[in-house]
Formats: C-alpha cells, sequence, structure tokens
C-alpha cells in the first residue's frame, strides 16, 4: 500500500507504509477530553440571556445583526464539538491502540489538533465578548480581523488547506481499509456508534472543516449588511474577503491534491 507523505511546506510525495497492527476498543466516555464533554451541551441562545428590556430597544436591523452574530458563535460552537469528536473519538483512540501509523494517522487527520485549537481559541473569543457586551455585541471586527487577518489568518489558510486537500484521500483510505481489515471496520462502527457521534459517520464528519470554510464568507457578509456604523460595516467586509480568500486558495490545494492522487494511480 502507499500513502501520501505530509508537508507544510512542500508537495506531498509517495512513501511506503509499515504493515498495521493490532485493534482495541474504541473510547469509553471517561476516556474523552473534558473540552468535549463541555462542547456536548448547545449553547442557549442570546434572545435568552440578554435582558428584555434591552431586546426591546433593539432597531430591527440590529436584531437581525445579532441574530447572525448569534448564528456565527452557535455553529463555531458546533464545528468545535464535530472536530473534538474526530480526535476524540476516533484520531486518539486509533493512535493509543497503534490500529493506524503515525503516517496514516498523517493523512488521514492532517493537523487536526492545531485546526482544532484555531477554532476553539475563535470560538472562545467570540464567546468572551458576548458576555463582555451583556450578549448585545458591538464590536466585533477586531476578533474577526484577528482570526482571518494578518498572520494568524495566513497560518489558518496553510493548515485548512493541509487538512481540506487530503480530505478525498482520507475518505478513499477508510472506505478502502473497512472493506479489507475486519478490525478495522469493527472498530470504526463501534466508535460510530457512541453518543458523541449523534448518528453519523466518520466519512460525514471528515468533510465539515472544508463545508466550514464555505459558510464563513456570508455569514460575515450578513453581519455587515446590518452594520450600521461604517467604520466597523468596511472593517467587517475585509475579514469577509480574507475569508474568501482562504477558501478560494483552499480550493485550489483540493485541486492540485486530486491531479497528483489521479497521476499516482
Amino acid at each position: 500500500m502507499r500513502l501520501f507523505c505530509v508537508s507544510l511546506d512542500g508537495p506531498a510525495f509517495p512513501s511506503e507504509v509499515p504493515g498495521q497492527a493490532p485493534t482495541s476498543p474504541s473510547p469509553q466516555l471517561e476516556e474523552i477530553d473534558p473540552r468535549l464533554q463541555e462542547l456536548e451541551q448547545d449553547p442557549p441562545s442570546w434572545r435568552v440571556l440578554a435582558s428584555s428590556e434591552t431586546l426591546k430597544n433593539l432597531s430591527k436591523k440590529e436584531t437581525k445583526r445579532q441574530e447572525v452574530i448569534n448564528e456565527l458563535f452557535a455553529t463555531e460552537h458546533a464545528h468545535v464539538r464535530m472536530l473534538s469528536v474526530l480526535q476524540w473519538v476516533f484520531a486518539k483512540p486509533l493512535e493509543r491502540a497503534e490500529i493506524l501509523s503515525a503516517l496514516d494517522l498523517e493523512t488521514i487527520f492532517p493537523s487536526l489538533e492545531e485546526i482544532i485549537d484555531m477554532h476553539y481559541n475563535f470560538y472562545e473569543s467570540l464567546k468572551k465578548l458576548r458576555v463582555s457586551d451583556n450578549y448585545i455585541v458591538k464590536n466585533i471586527s477586531p476578533t474577526l480581523l484577528n482570526r482571518f487577518g494578518g498572520p494568524e489568518g495566513e497560518w489558518f489558510q496553510k493548515l485548512t488547506a493541509r487538512f481540506c486537500s487530503y480530505q478525498t484521500y482520507a475518505l478513499d483510505q477508510i472506505k478502502q481499509r473497512q472493506k479489507k481489515d475486519a478490525r478495522f471496520n469493527s472498530f470504526i462502527q463501534d466508535a460510530e456508534s457512541k453518543p458523541q457521534c449523534r448518528r453519523l459517520q466518520l466519512k460525514d464528519i471528515i468533510p465539515t472543516e472544508m463545508q466550514r470554510l464555505t459558510k464563513y464568507p456570508l455569514l460575515l457578509e450578513n453581519i455587515a449588511k446590518n452594520t450600521e456604523e461604517k467604520e466597523e460595516k468596511e472593517s467587517i467586509q475585509q475579514s469577509a474577503e480574507c475569508c474568501r480568500k482562504i477558501l478560494n486558495h483552499v480550493n485550489e490545494e483540493v485541486k492540485t491534491m486530486g491531479n497528483m492522487l489521479v497521476r499516482t494511480q
């Protein structure tokens, strides 16, 4: 079997991989990261947390703005939870049990831990912003620009491109292994039955990072559209443009990897 070595700075190249190790049962709840257990509960809506008097005084446009900001926050929470499931229900147990080699893990879950940290930090920033503004978020643009612009945005782009470009290959490897290796297949089925997966299969969870990247530009544009203050509006639009550039770059990397896979078949 041939796999592709992963590099942040250069192209992938074929490499031989050692044989498989014995399997082991999938993780029990007590082995799950406490952060994932914390994320299991969906956050309350801003309407529940903000005072009724404050809600009455909001204009229709500002109410819509807060709704979109709440959607950004709630969906980021859901995304961090799903990535954590990928790590703690699948990747970590596979590593501990030595079911997959280190190279296998890096090609199926490339940079997963770093990506989770970036999304979690963004989620925490949004969470703190909501609390500091009494759940009526005023200036969100600095938080958005810090995540999607500048050096942080470049690193986010690099890691997400790496993860997403291997998506097709990862899904194919999982499918082939499940057909050929009964023990691997048993592990995956057992892991997928865990309540944390919420009836989703591994093949449904891996694409969620790419899906998330496609949603950011629209969410940010909708926030900007309902923002009255000119400078804040322009900064949010700038963040949306950063998101589009990241998405375009990731799409190009996905195409490049797809072409490489075709040539090596």
